[in-house]
């Protein structure tokens, strides 16, 4: 099991517990140090008595799981959040998104639209023109909320 899966496994329930959905993990180096990043969301989003709640109710699981980091950090998703799973895609139908492709796709490798609908194959968007386009997801790199502002 790789150590984003073991943390994903370890905290999820905790988090849930705190009515906490557990969004992303990152586990990566920055100027030489080992950063944790927890994502954390609920409906009507997370303050950060949220976040710290969610920090102490993770923190001696991971210590004891022996997962080393030297920098922990706890905290939503932001406004522009990166929707992975397809129940994200569910919550977020009907949401101005904005998909990287892995090529140039519709003339682009960045459409931004509203997500209309999804399955296994493709997930579809209706474009500034209303026009629908769909994008077969073996060619998505990423797929990020898009608030206008």
């Amino acid at each position: 099991m790789n150590k984003i899966a073991l943390l994903q496994d370890l905290v999820a329930e905790p988090l849930a517990k705190l009515g906490l959905e557990l969004v992303d993990i990152e586990y990566k180096r920055e100027a030489g140090d080992r950063i944790l990043r927890i994502f954390i969301d609920r409906m009507g989003g997370v303050d950060l008595e949220a976040c710290s709640a969610a920090s102490r109710a993770v923190k001696d699981l991971i210590d004891d799981a022996q997962v080393e980091y030297d920098h922990m950090e706890v905290s939503s998703p932001g406004l522009d959040r990166v929707i992975k799973t397809d129940r994200d895609l569910l919550r977020f139908k009907g949401s101005r998104i904005k998909v990287k492709t892995l090529q140039a796709y519709a003339g682009s490798r960045k459409i931004v639209g509203i997500l209309h609908d999804f399955n296994e194959e493709e997930i579809s968007l209706l474009d500034q023109d209303e026009n629908l386009v769909k994008i077969p997801r073996d060619m998505i790199s990423v797929i990020r909320l898009h608030p206008d502002f």
